[in-house]
């Protein structure tokens, strides 16, 4: 992507494109569920012979199709929603940077983006011209690159959907790889519009020519780097690590990347996912246990949460005494942190990298699955790291039909602790 192709560009358009995208997973959506209700329940009721077999076997063929499209047009939601954002970041900084280089008497190529000097400087300093000319050019490019990589990015992406969409052997599971997949190359895509090699000072002057919604953005999307980058202002560092809430959110979604595939932390062969998102809280976030102060330690302590320094790396087995039964059973665990200080997050603009999220079955009200919450992007798309089938950044919404189809209604609740003990 050239300079003038950036200014030039109208990612509005591709905003459009991703909505149009959700409404036809939709539409996949009902012809699947509509094939399977007044399809195939049916024919199972009233045509229970061989014939009836087949045309059942037919229609579930239909209907896995239909599946298999609706799930990789959410995949295509993602990048290309990814990208209408990364070009407007980039865009506005493209424009802060000409802004710059004007200001100070510079001139702006309106084809290529090269900053040169005046032909006259009337007794200003050359010297100083030069520099300011290279602040303006580094913030030019920076742009250009960044649109230029998210462009590249979400092609990348629209093609390998594509390829899988168009051949018809392509299974749920294969859509499902391709869906995450597509999450993570979105996250990229908003990765590629935080700029690097500048000074803290640039990356300053930088972040203060982003909208408050464009920061805020950047700050659930991609928390742990904001958090590594000098000249990120300090109050925006507490934003996103949140340390009144007693653990650092950051931490904790950094410790959930980071082991995402550690399987030394799991009770082999329980399942693991509570387990996970308390070691993420302790362990990455720091977040202090509630222990015991009786015999045996914790492990009937209904009112604590702790692993008695048994977790982590190398874990005993649940059976010891030291682990309390919030810290791997996910109805405890939701109980104990809404019990002790915590809230639902009842905003989804306001969920936040580190929260916690619970699925909790629609009929039972049983809570039984709970992941960390590692980004969210910029169109509201939740994504969580969970360590039972680990799996990085996956959408909430993107994968919930698929996981209602397996489980049964889900109300899911995104809460954010807050140590009060």
């Amino acid at each position: 992507m050239t300079f003038s192709e950036l200014r030039a560009a109208q990612p509005q358009l591709w905003k459009t494109a991703a909505d149009d995208l959700r409404n036809a997973a939709a539409q996949c959506q009902r012809v699947e569920d509509d094939i399977h209700k007044n399809g195939v329940q049916p024919l199972h009721t009233d045509w229970p012979d061989h014939v009836g077999k087949l045309a059942s076997g037919v229609l579930k063929r239909i209907a896995e199709r239909a599946q298999v499209s609706s799930i990789l047009a959410r995949a295509g939601v993602e990048p290309v929603d990814a990208l209408s954002h990364a070009v407007t970041i980039a865009q506005n900084e493209l424009e802060n940077g000409v802004r710059f280089a004007e200001s100070n008497g510079l001139v702006v190529n309106p084809q290529s983006g090269s900053v040169s000097l005046p032909p006259t400087v009337q007794g200003r300093d050359p010297m100083e011209l030069m520099l300011l000319a290279g602040q303006a050019q580094q913030l030019i490019d920076d742009a250009v690159e960044a649109a230029t990589q998210a462009d590249s990015i979400c092609a990348d992406e629209l093609r390998t959907i594509a390829a899988r969409e168009s051949d018809p052997q392509t299974t749920v599971d294969q859509a499902k790889e391709t869906q995450a997949t597509a999450a993570n190359k979105s996250l990229e895509e908003i990765r590629d519009t935080i700029p690097d090699g500048l000074s803290p000072t640039e990356v300053q002057q930088w972040w203060n020519g982003l909208t408050p919604q464009e920061q805020f953005d950047l700050q659930r999307a991609w928390p742990t780097e904001l958090m590594g980058l000098d000249g990120i202002p300090a109050s925006v560092k507490q934003q996103i690590d949140r340390p009144q809430l007693g653990y650092s959110s950051a931490g904790a979604v950094n410790y959930a990347k980071q082991n995402v595939d550690n399987s030394s932390l799991d009770w082999d062969p329980e399942d693991n996912c509570t387990n996970f998102v308390s070691d993420a809280l302790k362990y990455g976030g720091g977040m202090k246990t509630k222990d015991s102060d009786t015999w045996p330690v914790n492990h009937w302590d209904h009112d604590g949460w702790s692993d008695g320094g048994l977790g982590g790396d190398d874990a005993l087995p649940p059976q010891v005494p030291g682990y309390s039964p919030s810290w791997g059973a996910a109805q405890n665990n939701h109980d104990f942190f809404l019990n002790h200080g915590g809230s639902v997050v009842s905003d989804p603009s306001q969920v936040r990298p580190g929260d916690i999220a619970y699925w909790q079955r629609a009929e039972s009200g049983e809570v039984h699955h709970a992941a960390v919450v590692t980004g969210v992007l910029p169109d509201g798309e939740v994504l969580y790291t969970q360590h039972s089938e680990p799996g990085l950044n996956y959408p909430l919404n993107g994968r919930l039909p698929e996981f209602e189809q397996s489980s049964g209604p889900q109300i899911i609740q995104i809460v954010q602790p807050r140590v009060t003990w």
